[in-house]
């Protein structure tokens, strides 16, 4: 299931207990199941697990930061070489999986790193740095239950507010680091914020 803009994907014990409005229901045999409404688009697939390896939809989605094999050896392997901007090449879905643009702000923050900072670039402290500000900035999301807006497989809301960032969507408000006002920047078709202080090229 891909989310698009965002979804309710809301499980229910039996029938009586679903959502009025949805795209989709997926009903189980002993009658629970979950329904998904999507708020602006979205894609729901059925395939068995023998044809995912194949499945156009599927078949380049790279692992995330919470699957064991992103190790800190893998992701080290996986920019090697690689001269593209560190931000464009963590957005595509190819490369790492499941990272949004809500928490790339502040990963390459705490990694002290420009959007637009060639790969080819950085060092390898660099590179472990961001490593391990991946796996800080997300864990935080996963540990608060995601954003504040969202709701869980059983409709409990997320403890990810805003006041958790520590330079997105703060434009123009002091860095936590140095004091130096927050810009936002256009980093291709999204765009970033930045301590332009603590995040030169």
């Amino acid at each position: 299931m891909s989310l698009g803009m965002g979804a309710d994907v809301l499980f229910f014990e039996n029938e009586n207990d679903e959502p009025e409005k949805y795209q989709v229901k997926a009903l189980f045999t002993d009658g629970s199941g979950y329904t998904a409404r999507f708020w602006w688009f979205g894609k729901f697939l059925l395939a068995s697990d023998m044809e995912l390896a194949s499945e156009p939809n599927t078949k380049d989605i790279a692992i995330d930061p919470f699957d064991e094999r992103f190790t800190r050896d893998y992701f080290a392997s996986l920019l090697k070489g690689k001269k593209t901007q560190v931000k464009a090449f963590l957005m595509n879905q190819k490369n790492v999986g499941g990272i949004g643009n809500m928490y790339m702000h502040d990963i390459l923050f705490k990694a002290h790193l420009h959007p637009q900072k060639k790969i080819s670039d950085m060092s390898a402290a660099e590179i472990s740095t961001l490593y391990d500000s991946i796996n800080e900035v997300l864990g935080l999301s996963r540990e608060k239950g995601a954003f504040a807006y969202e709701s869980d497989f059983f409709g409990q809301k997320g403890g990810f507010t805003t006041d958790c960032f520590l330079v997105g969507y703060r434009e123009n408000q002091p860095c936590p680091v140095c004091g130096e006002a927050i810009a936002i920047i256009k980093t291709g078709s999204t765009s970033t914020y930045i301590c332009p202080a603590c995040q030169g090229i």
